[in-house]
């Protein structure tokens, strides 16, 4: 029996990805800035019929490569522009990367470490999450670990068909995201060549190779722009790269300790129970599970400390350590099966801790309509207030998920004082694979009244109205996405002052927040209507 089920291993990672990932993808509008930013992109695709270039709002946009827009393309060819094909093809990334670390985990480990890091990804929050969302990273992260495990594999075996598959992986990594890629994919093979004390474990001939792959595979669109476009394009995507690593764009600076704290409560359970593994050495007799051990903390570190050092710092840009987070705490548990490996108290206190903090945030938020008289007061930003001012129409039953939760973290951590680990952590994890889609259905839609709902509904009253529509003051793609627009007639539009003063020739509708009005509007505009922090305003074309 257990030899037959074992033939359906795969089949259950699928089944379990698949019910956890692809539920609910469209219960709640896209958020800005990325998610809207890329499906909007994909959207002017299809508009204009242009596949090779990159756009929004109908212009060139210099900062993205276009791989995972092409796959949005085809999903919004499947199912309509919409939410879920947005967020569709994360969800098959996400069951895809699923049963790639099942197979690794399974190959090197055996099937219960392969199932516990499965379980690692769907029961940790932001890990999870990136599968049910619209943006990039969860493209580029498999294809940077995959990458990544090919060089692990090259170093074991220092076979060239793994150097061609390193290159192929990055360069496709190149496409998805940019030249960060090849930049993340070194840091980890220097770090592993100064671990082996700067032996040599490569052939330069496999270098090149490498390097030939990868370029020739971004060049299938970098190459194409530059003979089209010159080397204006790439000297601008270059440019946007280098500014986000120097300068904190668009607002987005954060301390250094940023990241390890995004990690940490993100990542909730699997940061606290991988630390003991993060910051040790682990070394068994076979030399294939050291290595790979050894190559997952080295991902781990060199992304940390590299996106620490950029000055922009975005939640997601550390989302390259969730595949070796959860692989360090499924080794964790793992070890603590085979070997007796045991929880500090340190560890069953921060858990403990961190799920309560996690708990009481979510059966806080269903009562944000009855607390907000008292915290309003201190907020002394208008928009802010005026955001609160919204009703959030909750059901009052969506704190029930919260408390369920912090249920399950008492409950985990007493199995864990008990010396009863496994039952605790399979229950937390378990729990909370299910937890995460009933929040997105119940919670998050609810959330959005406060922050982008009033702009989005009024974007999408204006879908079957011939106008020109912009916000002023705050940066959004919502406009573009959630109005349907289409290329304009008159280039001019694309110029803000043209639309803001000039003789146009079709209405212009524009939004501002509450608090940037002074600044933004003038004699010809007329108020049409305000609502949570935004105040909408009316250009009439002249006829």
């Amino acid at each position: 029996m257990i030899n037959l089920l074992k033939r359906f291993d795969i089949f259950f990672v699928v089944l379990w990805g698949t019910l956890l990932f692809i539920p609910f993808l469209g219960v709640v509008h896209l958020f800005d800035w990325d998610e809207i930013n890329f499906a909007e992109s994909a959207r002017e695709m299809i508009v204009t019929g242009n596949y090779q270039k990159v756009q929004i709002n109908y212009q060139p946009f210099m900062e993205k490569p276009p791989l995972f827009f092409w796959i949005q393309v085809l999903s919004m060819k499947v199912f309509g522009v919409g939410e879920f094909a947005a967020r569709f093809p994360n969800a098959i990334i996400g069951i895809i990367t699923l049963v790639f670390i099942f197979t690794i985990g399974k190959k090197l480990y055996g099937r219960q470490l392969a199932f516990l890091w499965v379980l690692f990804i769907t029961g940790s929050f932001t890990p999870h999450l990136y599968f049910k969302s619209g943006i990039i990273d969860p493209l580029y992260n498999l294809f940077i670990f995959a990458a990544v495990y090919m060089l692990y594999l090259y170093s074991l075996s220092k076979q060239t068909i793994q150097a061609v598959w390193l290159g192929l992986f990055t360069g496709l990594a190149i496409i998805t995201k940019g030249p960060v890629a090849v930049l993340v994919v070194m840091l980890c093979f220097i770090t592993l060549w100064a671990l082996k004390k700067f032996n040599r474990f490569f052939s330069y001939k496999d270098i090149f190779i490498t390097a030939l792959v990868a370029f020739l595979v971004s060049a299938v669109w970098f190459g194409f722009e530059t003979m089209e476009r010159g080397t204006v394009f790439l000297s601008e995507f270059l440019k946007y790269q280098l500014d986000l690593f120097l300068n904190p764009v668009a607002g987005h600076g954060q301390p250094f300790w940023y990241h390890p704290l995004v990690l940490l409560v993100g990542c909730f359970p699997a940061s606290v129970i991988a630390l003991k593994f993060i910051f040790k050495t682990h070394e068994t007799a076979n030399k294939e599970q050291t290595d790979f051990f050894r190559i997952m903390q080295i991902m781990f570190w060199a992304v940390l400390i590299l996106f620490s050092i950029v000055e922009t710092k975005i939640v997601h840009y550390s989302s390259l350590c969730y595949l070796p987070l959860t692989f360090m705490a499924a080794m964790f548990i793992h070890q603590r099966f085979e070997a007796g490996v045991k929880f500090s108290n340190f560890q069953t206190a921060l858990l403990l801790f961190t799920g309560i903090f996690i708990s009481f945030i979510f059966i806080a938020l269903p009562l944000t309509d009855y607390l907000k008289p008292y915290f309003i007061p201190y907020i002394k930003d208008d928009f802010a207030v005026a955001a609160l001012m919204e009703s959030g129409n909750w059901n009052g039953y969506e704190w029930i998920p919260g408390v369920l939760l912090f249920i399950t973290v008492i409950i985990t951590s007493l199995f864990i004082f008990k010396n009863k680990v496994k039952e605790g952590i399979f229950i937390l994890l378990v729990f909370i694979s299910l937890f995460i889609p009933l929040v997105l259905k119940m919670i998050v839609p609810k959330i959005e009244s406060y922050s982008q709902g009033v702009a989005i509904s009024f974007f999408e009253s204006k879908q079957q109205t011939d106008c020109y529509i912009e916000t002023l003051g705050y940066k959004s793609y919502a406009q573009y996405f959630y109005a349907r627009t289409l290329p304009a007639v008159n280039t001019k539009a694309y110029q803000i002052n043209w639309l803001l003063t000039d003789s146009i020739d079709k209405d212009a509708y524009f939004v501002l927040h509450v608090n940037n009005i002074k600044d933004h509007i003038n004699s010809s505009m007329i108020e049409i209507g305000r609502k949570g922090g935004f105040v909408f305003y009316k250009r009439k074309a002249l006829r």
